[in-house]
C-alpha cells in the first residue's frame, strides 16, 4: 500500500485541480505561444518514461510478442506463448524469436490464451517492433505519435467549435493518459485519433474517410463498432449515399477483426472467448450483481452468460437510442458518440482505468467536468494491487471500486437535473 499511494496521488490529485480548472482554462489566450507550451509540456511529461521499466503492469508483454509473431511473417492468432515456451509444434522461426526474446515471452500473462487483439493494434505492435525489438520504447514511440495525431484533431475541433484550444490540455496534459500509454503501455492510445477522427471526417462529410477510421478503430477494440448507427444516420440524414462508406467499412474491418474471430471459434484456447465470458475488475456494480446471480442460479454459467449477454443488448440499445435522432453539428454528434462510448465503459465488467481514454478525448473536446472526473477517481483502481496481493481483494471488488464511479455518475445526474429544472 505504501507503494500504491503515491501513485494514487500522482495520477488522481492533478487531474483533480485539472477538472476544476476547467473555468479558468476557457478564459485563457489561446495563441500560438500557449498551445507551443502546451505541446512542449506534454512531450516532456511522455518522454522522461523513455528508458524506464513498467513496474505495475505486464499487458505490453503481450504487445512485444505479438509485434514480433507478426514481423516474422507468422499468424499472431495461430498458437498461444505457452507453445512457444514450451516448443510446442512451433514454426522453427518461432521458436528463434522465444529465444531471443525469452524475457518478453516469460512476462506474458495468460500465456495459455491465444492473443486478444485485432488487426489495427497488431499493426501497430510490429511497427513498435521494426522500432525497437522486444523494447518497450518501441510502443512508447507509437502511442506517441497517435496522441500527437489526437493533440492535433482536437485543436481542429476546438477551433470548429469556437472555443479555446488550450482546452486540449485536459486531454494532452491528463495525468492517467500519459500514464497509460507511456507509464503503462496501453494500445488505448491508438484509440482516440480513429475515433474523435471518424467523428471530424463524418461531420465534414467525408464518408469514405470516416468509414475508413472507424475500421481501424474496431481494429483496435471491437466496441467502436457500436458507433456506426450513429456515423450512419449522420450521413444518410444529409441524403448522401452509403453504400461506399459501407462496403468500405464492413471491407476494412471485417480483415481486421476476421482472423481474431475464426481463433475465438477454434476453440477455448481464445483469449477473446475468456475475456467475454470471465473478465471482470473494477466494477462495483456488476459485483453485486453477478453475485446475486451466482446465488439465484446455484452458480450455474448460464446465469453469469445470460447476464453478459444483457449487457451486451444493453450498450447496444444505448448505442441505437443515441442514434434514433441526426445531431445536427459537430457539438451534438462528439456529445453522442461520447454518450455511447462512456455507457460502453461503464457498463462493462471490466473497467481498468486505460479503458477510459475510450471517453476522454471526446470528454476533452467537449469540456465535460463530469466525466473528465473519472480520469482523477481511476486512481483508486491501484488500491487493488496490494489488497489481492494480501488475499483482501474483495474489499475492492465490492466496495472501493465503486470509488471511482459514484462521484462521476453523482455529477452527471447533478448535471441533468439541473439542465431539466432550467428548461
Amino acid at each position: 500500500m505504501v507503494d500504491v499511494l503515491p501513485v494514487v496521488l500522482l495520477l488522481g490529485a492533478p487531474a483533480l485541480l485539472g477538472v476544476m480548472a476547467v473555468p479558468l482554462l476557457t478564459r485563457l489566450p489561446t495563441g500560438r505561444g500557449t498551445v507551443c507550451v502546451m505541446l512542449a509540456t506534454g512531450l516532456a511529461m511522455r518522454l522522461v518514461w523513455y528508458g524506464t521499466a513498467v513496474v505495475i503492469d505486464d499487458d505490453y508483454f503481450r504487445y512485444l510478442w505479438d509485434g514480433a509473431i507478426l514481423a516474422s511473417g507468422q499468424n499472431p492468432y495461430a498458437f498461444a506463448p505457452k507453445s512457444a515456451i514450451d516448443g510446442d509444434g512451433v514454426p522453427t522461426v518461432v521458436e528463434t524469436l522465444a529465444r531471443n526474446g525469452k524475457d518478453v515471452l516469460a512476462g506474458i500473462n495468460f500465456p495459455e490464451l491465444t492473443t486478444i487483439y485485432p488487426g489495427t493494434a497488431q499493426l501497430a505492435f510490429t511497427l513498435a517492433h521494426l522500432i525497437a525489438p522486444f523494447d518497450h520504447d518501441g510502443l512508447r514511440a507509437v502511442f506517441l505519435g497517435a496522441e500527437l495525431a489526437t493533440l492535433a484533431l482536437l485543436l481542429v475541433i476546438l477551433g470548429n467549435l469556437g472555443r479555446p484550444r488550450v482546452l486540449a490540455a485536459l486531454y494532452w496534459l491528463n495525468p492517467l493518459v500519459v500514464w497509460s500509454s507511456h507509464g503503462t503501455g496501453h494500445s488505448e492510445a491508438l484509440l482516440a485519433p480513429l475515433v474523435v477522427g471518424a467523428c471530424l471526417a463524418t461531420w465534414r462529410g467525408r464518408e469514405v474517410l470516416a468509414a475508413t477510421l472507424l475500421a481501424l478503430a474496431i481494429g483496435v477494440k471491437l466496441w467502436p463498432a457500436l458507433l456506426v448507427p450513429l456515423l450512419a444516420h449522420t450521413v444518410y440524414a444529409r441524403r448522401r449515399s452509403l453504400a461506399l462508406p459501407a462496403i468500405v467499412l464492413t471491407g476494412l474491418a471485417g480483415a481486421l477483426v476476421l482472423p481474431l474471430a475464426l481463433s475465438a471459434a477454434a476453440g477455448a484456447r481464445s483469449g477473446l472467448v475468456a475475456y467475454s465470458e470471465h473478465w471482470w475488475t473494477n466494477n462495483g456494480p456488476f459485483s453485486w450483481i453477478s453475485y446475486a446471480v451466482y446465488q439465484a442460479t446455484g452458480g450455474s454459467p448460464l446465469g453469469q452468460r445470460a447476464l453478459r449477454a444483457s449487457i451486451a443488448i444493453g450498450v447496444g440499445l444505448i448505442a441505437l437510442f443515441v442514434a434514433r435522432r441526426p445531431p445536427s453539428g459537430l457539438h451534438g454528434l462528439l456529445a453522442s458518440a461520447l454518450v455511447v462510448a462512456a455507457a460502453t465503459f461503464y457498463l462493462a465488467p471490466a473497467q481498468f482505468p486505460w479503458y477510459a481514454l475510450w471517453f476522454l478525448p471526446l470528454a476533452a473536446a467537449l469540456a465535460c467536468r463530469p466525466l473528465l472526473l473519472a480520469s482523477a477517481t481511476l486512481a483508486a483502481y491501484y488500491l487493488a494491487l496490494p489488497l489481492i496481493n494480501q488475499g483482501g481483494g474483495h474489499w475492492h471488488a465490492y466496495g472501493i471500486a465503486f470509488l471511482h464511479a459514484l462521484p462521476v455518475w453523482a455529477w452527471l445526474a447533478w448535471d441533468a437535473r439541473r439542465t431539466n429544472v432550467g428548461r
